[in-house]
């Protein structure tokens, strides 16, 4: 998981080029935050995924499952992945995490 600047990070996220037979790798943008003695984890290159844990390892650990299950599950049904291009606003007690994953 890599830190970014705030002015960073914008640009469009797409699957790495492939060759044939490779699985393919997304770029996923999070944002993190304490609140409340927790943890809360939200995506910002896709929309709709959120948690709330005790630590950012075990926000990441619930809420990665969910995105790849979806990243699937549109792949599966010959679906467009809706990428947010750009990625959602980070509020200022945020920081920002970007997690390559493969399916």
């Amino acid at each position: 998981m890599a830190e970014l600047p705030a002015d960073e990070g914008q640009a469009k996220i797409d699957a790495l080029p492939q060759t044939t037979g490779e699985v393919p790798v997304f770029s996923l943008i999070v944002y993190v935050a304490r609140r409340d003695s927790k943890t809360e984890a939200r995506t910002a290159n896709i929309d709709g995924f959120s948690c709330r844990a005790a630590d950012e390892r075990s926000a990441l650990q619930q809420l990665l499952p969910q995105v790849k299950q979806h990243v699937l599950d549109c792949l599966a049904g010959k679906e467009p992945i809706e990428w947010l291009d750009p990625p959602l606003e980070r509020a200022p007690e945020e920081q920002q995490r970007v997690i390559p994953f493969h399916l």
